[in-house]
């Protein structure tokens, strides 16, 4: 689809506001929603800032959100202040930040009183909208984050109905694959008993965590739960994300090979295993193991084969089968070892 540059220079507005200034005191914000900017799908995570009680000379700093919640692309040319006491009010300076679907900045706040007195600012932002989608994939968009507050509020059931009305609309958007990750385990959340959803909490924060790159997080969630909750239904759906994570994210390929060899060792019905394997040689090829990588993708291959005669091997005549068949087979190829 050809993109069209509109240059709309509108902007969104957040009202900065400190309280009389008399003596040092508290703050925070003073509305827990966000609001969307005019004209875009651009969203700011809080609409307005109480900065409290401040002492003249001192300085105070809180930071705000700017999330790309639609389909098209936002490219943010400036942040400014305006208003009669924006020269009160600091904010960071951004030089060109482009923000695709679902990306996010975040923005620092901060105010340095020179004088008594209640003072007020407001945030303008300037950016351009390059348009990628139809509005309806962009309202589609709106579906996927209403699922997601409705998660973050706990209401899975109704989270679950709203993740599968987006996936039903064919998004178009890295926010798809979240929400088909999701989807299916709000489900399985609803089908196993207390003692399987003893984990479910962490599991989901660690899938969270994951998405915003808090990696870190996302271990220490995952590290939890598989001490507390061992037997747990989400046990090996934990130890398989933490090993994909040190294979795709931090790159830690021993890490990745102790994690997998852990999860097949630990749980060896998991419906992860052939994964588990697959992600072994992966890990072992890109630390330059290549027989031992050939061995595993050898053995991955021959669980699959359903016929080996003559030097003529086929897969076993089940769809799973194929596919890991195949897979095994084409990095064998791409190896020189097929």
């Amino acid at each position: 689809m050809n993109c069209t540059l509109q240059t709309l220079r509108r902007f969104g507005v957040v009202s900065l506001i400190s309280a009389t200034l008399v003596s040092c005191g508290g703050g925070g914000s003073s509305a827990p929603a966000g609001t969307g900017v005019a004209g875009s799908y651009l969203y700011v995570s809080v609409p307005t800032f109480y900065f409290g009680t401040q002492d003249v000379g001192t300085r105070s700093t809180q930071e705000i959100q700017i999330t790309n919640r639609g389909g098209d692309i936002y490219p943010i040319k400036s942040l400014k202040l305006i208003g009669d006491n924006s020269d009160e009010f600091e904010t960071d300076h951004i030089d060109d930040v482009v923000l695709n679907p679902s990306e996010a900045i975040k923005v620092r706040l901060t105010f340095a009183p020179v004088t008594d007195g209640r003072k007020f600012a407001d945030l303008d932002i300037d950016f351009d909208t390059i348009v990628q989608v139809s509005d309806a994939a962009n309202q589609n968009e709106q579906v996927f984050y209403a699922a997601q507050a409705l998660e973050d509020d706990g209401n899975y059931v109704e989270s679950r109905a709203k993740y599968k009305e987006y996936l039903a609309a064919d998004p178009v958007t890295v926010n798809k694959q979240r929400a088909a990750i999701k989807e299916p385990v709000l489900n399985e959340s609803a089908l196993y008993g207390e003692q399987e959803n003893a984990g479910f909490d962490l599991y989901l924060s660690a899938l969270n965590a994951r998405q915003t790159g808090d990696i870190q997080n996302a271990n220490r969630d995952i590290d939890t739960l598989l001490a507390t909750s061992p037997e747990s239904y989400f046990a090996d759906d934990a130890l398989y994300l933490k090993g994909y994570s040190q294979l795709m994210d931090t790159k830690d390929y021993p890490q990745a090979v102790a994690s997998m060899k852990q999860l097949r060792s630990q749980y060896p019905d998991t419906t992860y295993y052939d994964t588990a394997l697959y992600a072994e040689a992966m890990a072992h090829q890109e630390m330059g193991n290549r027989q031992l990588a050939v061995s595993i993708y050898e053995d991955l291959r021959y669980k699959h084969t359903g016929i080996d005669v003559l030097g003529i091997t086929m897969a076993k005549d089940n769809i799973l089968s194929r596919a890991w068949y195949e897979r095994a087979n084409n990095a064998l190829e791409s190896m020189g070892a097929g």
